[in-house]
Protein backbone atom coordinates (compact mmCIF):
# COMPACT_ATOMS: atom_id res chain seq x y z
CA UNK A 1 0.00 0.00 0.00
CA UNK A 2 1.89 3.36 -0.82
CA UNK A 3 1.42 6.35 1.32
CA UNK A 4 -1.47 7.97 -0.45
CA UNK A 5 -3.61 4.96 -0.18
CA UNK A 6 -2.56 4.72 3.74
CA UNK A 7 -3.29 8.70 4.40
CA UNK A 8 -6.61 8.09 2.46
CA UNK A 9 -6.99 4.78 5.34
CA UNK A 10 -6.49 6.80 8.09
CA UNK A 11 -9.03 9.86 7.47
CA UNK A 12 -11.37 7.24 7.22
CA UNK A 13 -10.47 5.57 10.32
CA UNK A 14 -10.11 8.75 12.34
CA UNK A 15 -13.65 9.53 10.64
CA UNK A 16 -12.27 12.67 9.09
CA UNK A 17 -15.15 14.50 7.01
CA UNK A 18 -12.11 15.19 4.30
CA UNK A 19 -11.53 11.23 4.09
CA UNK A 20 -15.32 10.59 3.32
CA UNK A 21 -15.71 12.98 0.90
CA UNK A 22 -12.70 11.14 -1.18
CA UNK A 23 -14.67 7.65 -0.59
CA UNK A 24 -17.57 9.55 -1.64
CA UNK A 25 -16.30 10.67 -4.90
CA UNK A 26 -14.12 6.86 -5.07
CA UNK A 27 -17.19 4.53 -4.69
CA UNK A 28 -20.19 5.92 -4.98
CA UNK A 29 -20.84 5.24 -8.09
CA UNK A 30 -19.43 1.65 -8.45
CA UNK A 31 -21.53 0.98 -5.02
CA UNK A 32 -24.98 2.22 -6.74
CA UNK A 33 -24.08 -0.05 -8.97
CA UNK A 34 -23.70 -2.73 -7.17
CA UNK A 35 -26.75 -1.91 -5.30
CA UNK A 36 -28.87 -1.16 -8.73
CA UNK A 37 -28.63 -5.21 -9.79
CA UNK A 38 -30.79 -6.02 -6.50
CA UNK A 39 -33.33 -3.33 -6.71
CA UNK A 40 -33.27 -2.24 -10.53
CA UNK A 41 -34.03 1.23 -9.13
CA UNK A 42 -31.39 4.00 -9.36
CA UNK A 43 -33.11 5.69 -6.37
CA UNK A 44 -33.19 2.79 -3.91
CA UNK A 45 -29.74 1.81 -5.01
CA UNK A 46 -28.80 5.37 -3.89
CA UNK A 47 -30.56 4.97 -0.40
CA UNK A 48 -28.62 1.62 -0.23
CA UNK A 49 -25.18 3.36 -0.67
CA UNK A 50 -25.44 6.08 1.21
CA UNK A 51 -26.96 3.89 4.28
CA UNK A 52 -23.31 1.82 3.83
CA UNK A 53 -21.78 4.86 4.11
CA UNK A 54 -23.64 6.30 6.70
CA UNK A 55 -22.97 3.32 8.73
CA UNK A 56 -19.06 3.17 8.37
CA UNK A 57 -19.31 6.44 9.55
CA UNK A 58 -20.81 5.75 13.12
CA UNK A 59 -19.07 2.30 12.82
CA UNK A 60 -16.39 1.62 15.36
CA UNK A 61 -14.51 -0.08 12.87
CA UNK A 62 -10.99 0.52 11.62
CA UNK A 63 -9.54 -0.94 8.50
CA UNK A 64 -5.89 -2.16 7.60
CA UNK A 65 -5.97 -1.57 4.19
CA UNK A 66 -7.68 -0.55 0.91
CA UNK A 67 -8.78 -4.52 0.31
CA UNK A 68 -10.49 -4.32 3.79
CA UNK A 69 -12.39 -0.90 3.09
CA UNK A 70 -13.28 -2.02 -0.13
CA UNK A 71 -14.68 -5.19 0.72
CA UNK A 72 -16.41 -3.84 3.85
CA UNK A 73 -18.11 -1.33 1.52
CA UNK A 74 -19.21 -3.92 -0.95
CA UNK A 75 -20.55 -6.17 1.55
CA UNK A 76 -22.48 -3.46 3.15
CA UNK A 77 -24.45 -2.57 0.04
CA UNK A 78 -24.83 -6.27 -1.03
CA UNK A 79 -26.40 -7.34 2.13
CA UNK A 80 -28.75 -4.08 1.85
CA UNK A 81 -29.69 -5.05 -1.54
CA UNK A 82 -30.34 -8.46 -0.56
CA UNK A 83 -32.69 -7.13 2.57
CA UNK A 84 -34.55 -5.26 0.08
CA UNK A 85 -35.23 -8.08 -2.06
CA UNK A 86 -36.61 -9.29 1.02
CA UNK A 87 -38.37 -6.49 1.83
CA UNK A 88 -40.24 -6.69 -1.56
CA UNK A 89 -41.18 -10.19 -1.68
CA UNK A 90 -42.48 -9.91 2.11
CA UNK A 91 -44.71 -6.38 0.62
CA UNK A 92 -45.80 -8.59 -2.14
CA UNK A 93 -47.07 -11.48 -0.31
CA UNK A 94 -48.50 -9.10 2.16
CA UNK A 95 -50.41 -7.74 -0.78
CA UNK A 96 -51.41 -11.32 -2.61
CA UNK A 97 -52.51 -11.98 0.64
CA UNK A 98 -54.45 -8.98 1.35
CA UNK A 99 -56.20 -9.39 -2.33
CA UNK A 100 -56.90 -13.20 -1.91
CA UNK A 101 -58.44 -12.60 1.85
CA UNK A 102 -60.50 -8.85 1.03
CA UNK A 103 -62.82 -11.25 -1.64
CA UNK A 104 -63.59 -13.93 0.94
CA UNK A 105 -64.27 -11.75 3.24
CA UNK A 106 -67.83 -11.73 5.00
CA UNK A 107 -69.56 -9.14 7.39
CA UNK A 108 -68.40 -11.42 10.65
CA UNK A 109 -64.96 -10.61 9.71
CA UNK A 110 -66.01 -6.74 8.82
CA UNK A 111 -67.49 -6.58 12.45
CA UNK A 112 -64.44 -8.25 14.30
CA UNK A 113 -61.79 -5.58 12.51
CA UNK A 114 -64.09 -2.79 13.23
CA UNK A 115 -63.92 -3.53 16.77
CA UNK A 116 -60.47 -4.52 16.75
CA UNK A 117 -60.11 -0.85 15.55
CA UNK A 118 -62.02 0.74 18.25
CA UNK A 119 -60.29 -1.20 20.88
CA UNK A 120 -56.95 -0.16 19.43
CA UNK A 121 -57.94 3.46 19.35
CA UNK A 122 -59.16 3.11 23.02
CA UNK A 123 -56.16 1.72 24.43
CA UNK A 124 -53.96 4.08 22.58
CA UNK A 125 -56.07 6.74 23.49
CA UNK A 126 -55.49 5.61 26.94
CA UNK A 127 -51.78 5.41 26.45
CA UNK A 128 -51.61 9.05 25.11
CA UNK A 129 -53.43 10.11 28.53
CA UNK A 130 -50.66 8.52 30.66
CA UNK A 131 -48.17 10.97 32.59
CA UNK A 132 -45.20 12.03 29.75
CA UNK A 133 -42.47 9.91 31.50
CA UNK A 134 -44.37 6.85 31.92
CA UNK A 135 -45.84 7.10 28.54
CA UNK A 136 -42.37 7.55 27.33
CA UNK A 137 -41.58 4.19 28.50
CA UNK A 138 -44.39 1.98 28.07
CA UNK A 139 -44.45 2.63 24.20
CA UNK A 140 -40.83 1.73 24.54
CA UNK A 141 -41.76 -1.67 26.53
CA UNK A 142 -44.92 -2.41 23.64
CA UNK A 143 -42.06 -1.86 20.85
CA UNK A 144 -40.24 -4.68 22.97
CA UNK A 145 -37.41 -3.34 24.28
CA UNK A 146 -36.30 -4.79 27.43
CA UNK A 147 -36.18 -2.55 31.12
CA UNK A 148 -32.19 -2.41 30.39
CA UNK A 149 -32.57 -0.93 27.11
CA UNK A 150 -35.41 1.62 28.54
CA UNK A 151 -33.39 2.43 31.90
CA UNK A 152 -30.35 3.16 29.43
CA UNK A 153 -32.02 5.37 26.93
CA UNK A 154 -33.81 7.15 29.27
CA UNK A 155 -30.80 7.04 31.64
CA UNK A 156 -32.42 6.13 34.27
CA UNK A 157 -32.43 3.05 36.64
CA UNK A 158 -34.02 -0.57 35.95
CA UNK A 159 -35.99 -0.12 38.72
CA UNK A 160 -37.15 3.25 37.89
CA UNK A 161 -38.36 1.78 34.66
CA UNK A 162 -40.14 -1.01 35.89
CA UNK A 163 -41.95 1.18 38.43
CA UNK A 164 -42.99 3.50 35.82
CA UNK A 165 -44.42 0.12 33.69
CA UNK A 166 -46.24 -0.76 36.84
CA UNK A 167 -48.11 2.97 37.18
CA UNK A 168 -48.76 2.78 33.45
CA UNK A 169 -50.25 -0.48 33.69
CA UNK A 170 -52.15 0.28 37.16
CA UNK A 171 -53.58 3.89 35.24
CA UNK A 172 -54.71 2.13 32.27
CA UNK A 173 -56.29 -0.72 33.84
CA UNK A 174 -58.58 2.21 35.91
CA UNK A 175 -59.09 3.76 32.59
CA UNK A 176 -59.78 1.06 30.43
CA UNK A 177 -62.14 -1.07 32.96
CA UNK A 178 -62.34 -4.77 33.55
CA UNK A 179 -61.12 -5.49 29.91
CA UNK A 180 -58.21 -4.11 30.01
CA UNK A 181 -56.26 -6.83 30.08
CA UNK A 182 -57.61 -8.25 27.22
CA UNK A 183 -57.17 -4.63 25.48
CA UNK A 184 -54.29 -3.86 26.24
CA UNK A 185 -53.53 -7.93 24.11
CA UNK A 186 -55.37 -6.95 21.32
CA UNK A 187 -53.80 -3.63 20.65
CA UNK A 188 -50.51 -4.73 20.97
CA UNK A 189 -50.59 -6.57 18.23
CA UNK A 190 -52.51 -4.97 15.75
Amino acid sequence: MDEKERQFIKRINDKEEEGYRELFRRYYRYLVVVAHRYTQNVDDAEDITQDAIFNLWQSPRTFDSLYGLQHYLYTSVKNGGLRYLDRKRMEQRFADYTLSTSSEEDEDTKEYELMREEIYRRVHEAIDALPEGCRKIFREHLAGKKNEEIAKMFRLSVDTVKNQKKNALRLLRNRLGDLSGLMLLIATQA
